[in-house]
């Protein structure tokens, strides 16, 4: 909110910032109140509520409440089965760690699910398919390989229990995928990922068809 409001290259010398969960009516989660008080502007800053629960703020150097910056990684696949189709392949996760100062990767084992919308407007993501995937690597390579369908099942099981619905295994086989179905080619068409690992970071891409 303060890089917003406040460039780094023209903040006060003298800016007085007061972070607090109850201000006046007027002042909502992430507004910025500033006022001059003498040779000091004060900004009196709505903190997020998020803030305020357990476990979010820990003692140690390497705890601490942070945003998730990170990227999937995907691809945009020819359909062999049909013309002028193609397919979106997720090949992992990055995500930065800001601790460490590094970028981790995540391997599509990591990935609980992801979703598409295959025809992003650049404002708002309206989602055009789900598919989940995931499961320990020793299980995710298995059914990639067509060897059993262990990680499938296990996946299926958590998803019908935790949304209380039945799928049953044809409509499964398309949900449970790592590639999506196919679409039509078409010139500066935008199609946005999102990515949720298992745990729980989320990352988006928007990627334009030439």
């Amino acid at each position: 909110v303060l890089a917003n409001q406040f460039p780094y290259c023209c903040w006060p010398q003298s800016l007085l910032v007061i972070l607090g969960f109850s201000f006046e009516d007027n002042i909502t989660s992430g507004d910025v109140d500033t006022q001059r008080f003498g040779v000091f502007n004060v900004s009196k800053v709505r903190t997020h509520d998020d803030l305020m629960q357990d476990g979010l703020l820990k003692k140690g150097n390497n705890n601490g409440t942070f945003v998730i910056i990170g990227e999937p990684d995907i691809a945009l696949i020819k359909d062999t089965s049909t013309d002028n189709k193609y397919c979106i392949e997720i090949c992992g996760l990055y995500i930065y760690d800001p601790i460490t100062d590094q970028v981790k990767p995540r391997s599509v084992a990591d990935i609980a699910y992801w979703e598409m919308d295959s025809d992003y407007n650049g404002t708002h993501f309206v989602a055009s398919s789900l598919h989940f995937c995931g499961g320990d690597k020793k299980e995710f390579a298995s059914w990639r390989k067509g060897l059993d369908n262990i990680s499938s099942q296990i996946t299926k099981r958590n998803a019908e229990r935790t949304l209380r619905l039945e799928f049953n295994d044809e409509i499964w086989d398309s949900l449970y995928d790592y590639r999506s179905e196919p679409i039509d080619y078409r010139p500066g068409r935008k199609i946005c990922v999102r990515v949720v690992s298992q745990f729980g970071e989320e990352a988006s891409k928007v990627l334009e068809m030439e």
